[in-house]
């Protein structure tokens, strides 16, 4: 179809897609706050009248963003409704009557903000990256050990980097005997070399998380993610002042208003972005400016997206110098891959697709197997 510069400025919406997006996992996932067995996403297909299509994501998880599957499905009919017939180029204005249509449900926003931005970078013909006006940089991505059995840690940890990763972030947060025994475990099994990074996902009150993080300090643990709950401010910034050990925000962190907070509180070392917190990349790349003005540096994270949804993460993080550190892995442990094109890891490098938008779109034998809802 030949594209006409005018046409392209004046794109229009023509119908939505919704699939469930059901995956299964290699094993369990357990975090401090909740496990996940299986992985059950949304998927969103964006139609426009010139046959641009864009892709998008949701990965919902409960005890983090308050979304589920279900919830997700629900809210996406009405933003469907509310989108047809729009123009997908204009974004900002989308984004902020999204938001105000639907004040919560950060996790389905982020999936239409993804296939907006997925149509953009494809009507300008440049990849999602670059229309973004970021700079292609090596991208290197750690591994994550969910809670388990203390005794197995060390042989997953020595699995972890057979596979050629240099950096393994550990969940922690139920037990601090536990904790501390798998952490040691880790170290014996792997030595030094490897970096750790450990995420309590709120697991911690203030106090248990000074005391528990006094006890890493000898591990060489980077940093430490989200150790209080998210309404507690006060805690989270009392062990960021009590600890050696830099603290990051993640459920802290779901929308620029809270950047503005954490920084003004001064009550973190560092910020963990994920599309499906801010409701996709216009925020968390407003979320980034604000860390960067707020000499703060961030994470690019990820929920149990495939490797579509971590293509679009990718995408941001090369669209400000504010993001540092990845968290990219989750596809890796997917019972199976449904994405064509799309981020691949190479020794815990992210190798980026060519071709412009985001470069990954589903399988289409695999969509044809999906649930579309209507």
């Amino acid at each position: 179809m030949t594209h006409t510069a005018g046409s392209r400025l004046n794109l229009k919406i023509t119908s939505i897609r919704i699939y469930r997006l059901n995956l299964a996992r290699k094993d369990v996932f357990t975090i401090a706050t909740m496990s996940l067995d299986k992985v059950e996403n949304v998927l969103i297909q964006i139609q426009t009248d010139e046959g641009i299509v864009g892709w998008g994501e949701a990965s919902p998880f409960h005890a983090l963003v308050g979304e589920t599957q279900l919830i997700g499905l629900a809210a996406a009919r009405e933003l469907r409704d509310f989108l047809i017939g729009k123009n997908p180029l204009e974004i900002a204005s989308l984004v902020k009557q999204m938001d105000e249509h639907l004040p919560h449900n950060p996790t389905i926003k982020s999936a239409f903000d993804m296939a907006l931005y997925d149509i953009a970078a494809k009507a300008a013909g440049l990849p999602l990256w670059a229309f973004l006006g970021g700079t292609m940089r090596p991208l290197e991505t750690d591994f994550t050990i969910s809670i388990g059995h203390t005794d197995e840690a060390g042989e997953k940890a020595k699995t972890v980097c057979d596979m050629g990763f240099r950096m393994i972030k550990v969940k922690v947060g139920i037990n601090e005997r536990e904790d501390l025994l798998r952490l040691q475990n880790i170290r014996k099994a792997v030595g030094d070399k490897p970096l750790l990074r450990i995420d309590a996902n709120q697991g911690w009150d203030r106090i248990t998380a000074v005391n528990s993080l006094r006890r890493f300090e000898d591990l060489g643990v980077q940093f430490c993610e989200q150790p209080c709950r998210a309404t507690d401010m006060p805690g989270m910034k009392y062990v960021s002042h009590n600890s050696t050990i830099p603290v990051m925000a993640d459920e802290s962190l779901f929308s620029p208003y809270d950047a503005l907070t954490l920084i003004k509180e001064d009550a973190v070392t560092y910020f963990n972005i994920k599309l499906s917190k801010s409701g996709g990349i216009l925020n968390g790349l407003k979320i980034a400016h604000i860390a960067e003005a707020g000499s703060r540096l961030c994470m690019i994270g990820c929920m149990s997206e495939s490797r579509l949804g971590l293509t679009a993460s990718a995408h941001l993080a090369l669209a400000s110098p504010a993001f540092r550190f990845y968290d990219l892995d989750s596809f890796v442990e997917h019972a199976e891959d449904p994405v064509i094109g799309g981020v691949t890891l190479k020794n815990g490098m992210v190798q980026f697709p060519d071709g412009p938008g985001l470069g990954a779109e589903p399988d289409p034998a695999f969509l044809k197997k999906l649930e579309e809802v209507k």
